[in-house]
């Protein structure tokens, strides 16, 4: 490296770290107007938090940053800079390195899926106890499904239609309804997960600069890495780096991958990549405005590379698709369904979302900081690498590569919004596994590049036996860290006895007191109206919640609970659980959250009794 270029790159490295350092400078300096539409109580609201305010801070954080990169490369390197105009000119050169695979590639693909298959068979029963908040938003959700066959008019629910869906699906399979059967199906789409990730990285496997040996290693690397990021431990609340959640990312980036750099545009691939982000719409409706925000700047490339038809297959599936729902769904249904999506989107930051710690800054001050910081910069460092492949002229990196990297970092970008929201560690990490594989694809093949130009091992054959070798001893290790013969053994016999163990079995001596109670007394009665957080008591006691909100928390907009009070009014219940002393959300009761609702209930209902920490109030209509 010659001392000008030397001197270039230096300007280029300093003038992007000082712009980090300016963006981290005016992080809390920048403070929108305070607008909360719908008066939700909490976080936000006692500090006058903007909700807009964490999401500029982090668009300004994330594209300044990349903005000086970008000019200073222009400048600094401008003999080596692309030529705007050829980046959307797609050759048809996609057999350069898209070639034939080997087959011992295949006997690596082979040997992951049992890996995955033996550590599935080897696992201890899902049998800790209730999560009350998430495990309760699927159960009580799936019972108001289950008896009023009505998912949205039933259920006020967080994530879509999955929560009511999911536990019936597996109560329907086991022929029971039980918290059992419900976890199952979390474990089925986790092995969904796993082996979508694997097909995966045998995509991006194919496309790296190696030659066959060092691709081969590269899959077994990044499959390792790509398999560690989720796992069956973590259920209902899904703190996966890629969770069961995310299912429909990893489907949507291969169906990608296959139009973008396979060029398969043929109906089948066009017509999934449409109908995947509005099935996910409807079942995990934030990851689906995800997709659908990223299907709009698929149909803006298609509409650059003059591919017109293909943006009218599309369209014309888009709308065959919502079409069809709503005739399967109803009018009224998909009406509820289209009217809480605004709702939720403008309330759902001021009801439990966490002001976003300072970068840098707040290290030391805030426990999430260091993993928030963290983010931020694994976000920032996939968009500079994505950045530099883009504009710098490599003619090992086409525009096909260019241009599927650049949606795997847009994607990146806009799934992090999720940590914007709730930023806690939890969620923060789990925005973080997009930008880690964008770094680790990249990384990995530089080494290996490396080691392949410098002949690290002379010999292929010596490399490919030392390759098998230690494959196979890390796939032993692993497998027998997770074997269990007794397990696999006994699978069937272990899977009945888990679906048929009786609720009682993952509740709290507290609940099981409370929700003894209550069958007393409610015995007569059709529904029942849950007002604390503990979401799963209509479920344990096998009734419908009389409202929509069996989690009441989520009625905090005003506009929510003059409906809340209507629905009230409709039922009306006779006992109400009011208050539980133990399960606070960011240390805010609900009757402090929802104030219009609780003045209602002071003034129709009056205190009955009092369990375990869980305050009953009674109609004072009712003898």
């Amino acid at each position: 490296m010659n001392y000008s270029k030397y001197k270039n790159n230096l300007f280029i490295f300093f003038a992007t770290i000082f712009s980090i350092f300016i963006v981290s400078m005016l992080w809390s300096k920048i403070n929108l107007p305070y607008f909360n539409k719908y008066k939700v109580v909490g976080v936000y609201s006692n500090l006058n938090h903007s909700s807009y305010n964490d999401i500029v801070r982090y668009v300004v954080f994330i594209f300044m940053p990349i903005l000086t990169f970008l000019i200073s490369l222009l400048i600094f390197k401008k003999k080596e800079f692309i030529n705007l105009k050829d980046l959307l000119l797609i050759k048809n050169n996609k057999y350069d390195y898209y070639q034939t695979s080997s087959k011992i590639i295949f006997f690596y693909l082979f040997s992951f899926l049992l890996l995955i298959a033996i550590e599935f068979l080897s696992l201890n029963m899902p049998d800790f106890k209730m999560d009350y908040w998430h495990d309760g938003d699927y159960l009580t959700a799936a019972k108001n499904y289950s008896i009023n066959n009505k998912i949205w008019k039933s259920s006020y629910a967080v994530h879509g239609a999955s929560m009511s869906i999911y536990p019936n699906l597996m109560w329907k399979l086991f022929n029971i309804e039980s918290i059992g059967a419900y976890r199952l199906f979390h474990w089925f789409l986790i092995i969904l997960v796993k082996s979508s990730c694997l097909y995966f990285a045998y995509l991006l496997s194919k496309i790296v600069l190696l030659k066959e040996t060092y691709k081969n290693i590269f899959f077994i690397i990044f499959s390792f890495l790509i398999l560690s990021m989720s796992n069956f431990a973590s259920l209902a609340n899904g703190y996966n780096l890629i969770s069961f959640r995310d299912l429909y990312l990893v489907l949507f980036l291969i169906l990608l991958f296959n139009i973008i750099i396979l060029d398969k545009t043929n109906l089948l691939h066009i017509v999934l990549i449409t109908v995947v982000p509005s099935v996910t719409m409807l079942l995990h409706t934030d990851i689906g405005i995800y997709l659908n925000f990223s299907l709009i700047f698929l149909v803006l490339y298609f509409y650059l590379i003059n591919k017109k038809k293909i943006i009218l297959t599309i369209v014309t599936t888009f709308l065959s698709f919502w079409l069809l729902t709503i005739l399967f769904i109803g009018y009224n249904e998909f009406l509820l369904f289209i009217k809480n999506i605004p709702i939720m989107a403008s309330s759902i930051d001021y009801l439990h979302g966490w002001v976003y710690p300072e970068p840098f800054f707040d290290i030391g001050e805030s426990k999430h900081a260091s993993r928030a910081t963290k983010g931020l910069l694994l976000q920032l460092l996939a968009g500079l690498i994505v950045t530099y492949k883009i504009f710098i002229k490599n003619k090992n990196f086409d525009n096909r590569k260019k241009i599927f990297f650049l949606f795997l970092f847009l994607l990146s970008f806009i799934f992090y919004r999720t940590a914007l929201g709730r930023s806690d560690a939890y969620h923060i990490r789990m925005s973080g596994e997009l930008p880690l594989i964008i770094i680790s694809f990249f990384c990995i093949e530089y080494i290996l590049i490396y080691m392949e130009k410098f002949k690290i091992f002379p010999n292929k054959k010596i490399i490919n036996y030392f390759t098998i070798i230690f494959f196979s001893l890390s796939i032993f290790y692993i497998a027998q860290s997770k074997f269990n013969y007794q397990n696999i053994k006994n699978i069937k016999k272990r899977y009945i006895n888990f679906v048929q163990l009786d609720d009682e079995y993952f509740m709290e001596k507290d609940v099981i007191n409370l929700v003894n109670y209550l069958k007393e007394v409610t015995i007569k009665d059709q529904c029942i109206q849950n007002f604390t957080n503990n979401h799963a008591i209509p479920y344990f006691l096998k009734k419908n919640s009389c409202t929509p909100y069996y989690a009441s928390i989520l009625a905090s907009p005003n506009i929510l609970q003059e409906d809340y009070i209507l629905k009230l009014k409709a039922a009306k219940p006779e006992y109400i659980i009011y208050i539980s002393d133990k399960y606070t959300f960011d240390g805010i009761k609900v009757y402090e959250r929802l104030k219009t609702v609780n003045n209602y209930i002071n003034l129709n209902y009056d205190f009955h009794k009092k369990i375990d920490g869980y305050t009953i109030f009674k109609s004072l209509k009712v003898n």
